[in-house]
């Protein structure tokens, strides 16, 4: 499935440049704040975590109402965990490369919104508990997350950008070998600033 996304990305790079009207490449930093959506599982309350995030993005615009935004970005997700007394005693660590392919629709000529699927690929799994060293539980998670992806940008006249976005995983990321009746599932906000310039 993982290969299949890809390709897929590949194929539409080449559509929307053949057929685009406004090629624009981007850079762009922020903070991602995570936390896990668990089922099947009891215990305390998960709290957000949030770390710095950032990435690279190619757009195209079709038409003046429309467009195709494919992203490479790297993101550090996860989830803190606290007891009942609401003090922190441990986190999730997940560090991730991901790849949204995002249909952009032009509210104004600096306002868009979009929305679109994403892949995020694996790259370490650590786990914290207060009193103890960090474990590497890599091997406990999928290499491989999707996401339903939904946000808004606004774009100033020099090129700089600003956006937010919800990330929805819609995957269990985590082994069935490891914990048969529980899913683990990533869910987080995004918040980027960033520079994007014509090609």
């Amino acid at each position: 499935m993982k290969k299949h996304f890809l390709s897929v990305v590949m194929a539409m790079l080449l559509i929307t440049s053949a057929n685009a009207q406004n090629l624009q490449f981007g850079i762009s930093g922020g903070i991602d704040a995570a936390r896990f959506a668990v089922s099947g599982a009891s215990g305390g309350p998960l709290k957000y975590k949030t770390e710095l995030a950032g990435g690279v993005n190619f757009e195209a615009a079709i038409s003046s109402n429309f467009g195709i935004q494919i992203e490479a970005n790297y993101s550090s997700q996860g989830t803190g965990l606290i007891s009942d007394d609401g003090g922190t005693v441990g986190s999730f660590n997940l560090d991730y490369v991901t790849v949204p392919v995002l249909v952009k629709l032009y509210g104004s000529p600096r306002l868009s919104f979009f929305a679109g699927p994403q892949v995020g690929l694996l790259l370490s799994a650590k786990s914290k508990i207060s009193g103890a060293e960090e474990e590497d539980v890599k091997d406990q998670f999928k290499s491989t997350s999707f996401y339903a992806v939904f946000g808004t940008e606004y774009k100033f006249a020099n090129g700089v950008f600003v956006n937010a976005r919800y990330n929805l995983g819609v995957n269990n990321i985590l082994d069935e070998d490891v914990v048969p009746d529980q899913e683990y599932k990533n869910r987080y906000f995004s918040f980027r600033v960033g520079y994007a310039f014509k090609l």
